[in-house]
């Protein structure tokens, strides 16, 4: 790659998915559309592996890293923002948790001694 060449967009091997609202996923497939989310962050909310990140996708862009390593970055700062995608439905999970701290609670009811 020539020196200073700057790429424009680049397309990832495999999407980056991310958890947005109540559950639903977003998909990243680009270098421009990391990018485009972190610099959408909220500036508040911000934090050393959001700037590593940042810092990976331009050096990426720039050439000078692998786009792997920008999507790993990507990738870090998604598990420490919690927006990492596990394909878990949130609902389910929680209406699970629920079902569980009820049958729990019955459970004791049930050893309790009767007076």
């Amino acid at each position: 790659m020539q020196e200073g060449y700057i790429r424009s967009d680049i397309q990832l091997r495999a999407p980056v998915a991310i958890a947005v609202g109540a559950g639903f996923k977003r998909e990243i497939a680009s270098l421009t559309g990391m990018q485009n989310f972190l610099k959408e962050w909220p500036a508040a909310s911000r934090g050393e592996s959001h700037a590593r990140a940042l810092r990976a996708c331009e050096a990426a862009r720039a050439g000078e890293i692998d786009l792997d390593k920008a999507r790993q970055a990507f990738l870090a700062f998604a598990k420490k923002a919690g927006i990492e995608w596990t394909g878990a439905d949130p609902v389910a999970v929680l209406r699970e948790a629920k079902i569980r701290r009820n049958r729990a609670r019955e459970s004791r009811a049930l050893q309790r001694p009767a007076h």
